[in-house]
């Protein structure tokens, strides 16, 4: 058995292939197959080649799959690949070798990924350093993307209010994005990061520390000032909406959003009442507040 792909074409035994698979044609160059229907597909086993066929409408098949090592699915061969695969005149294992960096995964802890090799792609599945199968298939360039411009910050046409710490903003925003919902658009990672250009966010690897682009929005967010009235108490949580923006996947158990200065509360006059984390000092802080006809207390 011969597999030979090159930029340009398919071939299976020197018999140039074309994608979608012509399942009757894969049957007369191979034999025949061994048939096995799920709900969304169809499946053709050459289990002596260790090939397989997936079909939607049972006719054409969309993809073609390679396995090196032996499964216990009900479709899958009995018997692994054996035959010569190359890839545009390097053996598989080569290529693979000297590809493998730019190949499309979709984590970055994948060891595999996809190849695209001129029109078609090659996906390899590799676990603990093995080669378990290949999967071929053409290569559907994907649709230019779009983003929204949702989170483009206009500057507030009014009175803004300036902030002296930064924790203090945080907690403001809970209250007026999430908790009373009236600035908007309510900031949701996920989404700002899918529609963020300037480069790939990663929040699996990143959302553990600050991404600087998260923290650079809300430092750069401004606020109206005709929304302070609206502030009448500011009760801050580790499971607060803004804090898992900001910081993933952060355990609530350090003072990384602890209030540190209060002069911002001169902005707020109907502030009757603060709910803050933890601090060392805070009956300092109560006290000193209090004279402000504010009062504090602690989660």
């Amino acid at each position: 058995m011969q597999i030979t792909i090159t930029d340009n074409s398919f071939a299976l035994n020197g018999a140039e292939m074309s994608f979608p698979l012509d399942i009757q044609q894969l049957k007369a160059l191979l034999g025949e197959a061994r048939h096995v229907s799920k709900k969304y597909n169809h499946i053709y086993t050459w289990d002596k080649l260790g090939l397989l066929a997936y079909s939607k409408n049972g006719k054409m098949a969309e993809g073609l799959h390679i396995d090196y090592i032996t499964n216990d699915m009900d479709f899958s061969p009995e018997m692994v690949f054996t035959g010569v695969f190359t890839i545009n005149g390097l053996d598989y294992r080569a290529y693979f070798d000297k590809h493998k960096q730019s190949a499309r995964k979709v984590t970055k802890r994948d060891e595999g990924g996809t190849l695209t090799v001129g029109n078609f792609d090659v996906y390899v599945d590799v676990e603990d350093g093995i080669m378990k199968s290949f999967g071929i298939g053409p290569y559907d360039p994907p649709a230019p993307k779009v983003y929204s411009d949702k989170y483009k910050q206009p500057p507030v046409a009014a009175e803004k209010i300036d902030f002296t710490d930064f924790n203090f903003k945080l907690a403001v925003i809970q209250e007026l994005m999430y908790n009373k919902k009236l600035l908007k658009p309510a900031f949701d990672l996920y989404e700002f990061v899918e529609n963020y250009a300037g480069r790939e966010i990663d929040i699996e690897e990143e959302g553990y520390g600050f991404i600087p682009e998260v923290t650079a929005y809300f430092e750069a967010l401004e606020i109206d000032k005709k929304y302070a009235p609206e502030i009448t108490e500011i009760s801050q949580d580790g499971g607060d909406d803004i804090y898992g923006q900001l910081l993933r996947f952060w355990d609530g158990e350090d003072e990384t959003f602890n209030i540190v200065h209060f002069e911002d509360i001169r902005h707020f006059p109907n502030l009757k009442r603060m709910n803050l984390f933890h601090a060392d000092n805070l009956a300092e802080i109560a006290e000193q507040l209090a004279k402000k006809g504010i009062t504090v207390e602690s989660i």
